[in-house]
């Protein structure tokens, strides 16, 4: 019984159009996805900049955490979704193949982060989270307000 509702579930899930997502839907996604991110990122730049005790496993788990969520914005950046309740600026839609080249480099150097962080070792680690800032970095100065 479980296995029929699940497919059931899922059959309706699958069946709902992406047209169909709205452009508040859309930010709302992505706003959520980045404050994700911001829950993971925080730690892990404290335990690297010295402002929280460097915790191996904790980092680990973050870093894990954080290249999933890695793969997940791109998906609510969509055409229209700029105009307002978001600091996403409009030059996205026109720079979109740079814009998501970067944002397949924070894919990239999350995970790196990742395999980085299952070492537990910090000299390890924080070139990682380094090349991780200056993606964010170079991507919020060029297509967030």
């Amino acid at each position: 019984m479980k296995k029929i509702v699940m497919t059931v579930a899922l059959a309706t899930i699958a069946s709902t159009s992406l047209a169909d997502v709205k452009p508040f839907e859309a930010v709302e996604y992505r706003k959520g996805i980045f404050k994700a991110v911001k829950w993971q990122f925080g730690p892990i730049a404290d335990m690297v900049k010295g402002k929280q005790d460097f915790n191996a496993e904790e980092m680990a788990s973050r870093a894990t955490n954080l290249a999933a969520l890695s793969k997940m914005p791109l998906d609510g950046f969509r055409a229209g979704t700029y105009a307002r309740a978001t600091s996403a600026l409009p030059v996205i839609e026109e720079k979109w193949d740079e814009f998501a080249g970067l944002m397949g480099k924070f894919e990239t150097n999350t995970a790196a982060l990742a395999e980085a962080a299952q070492s537990g070792d910090l000299k390890q680690i924080k070139p990682a989270f380094i090349q991780v800032a200056k993606t964010c970095k170079s991507c919020h100065d060029q297509y967030k307000d």
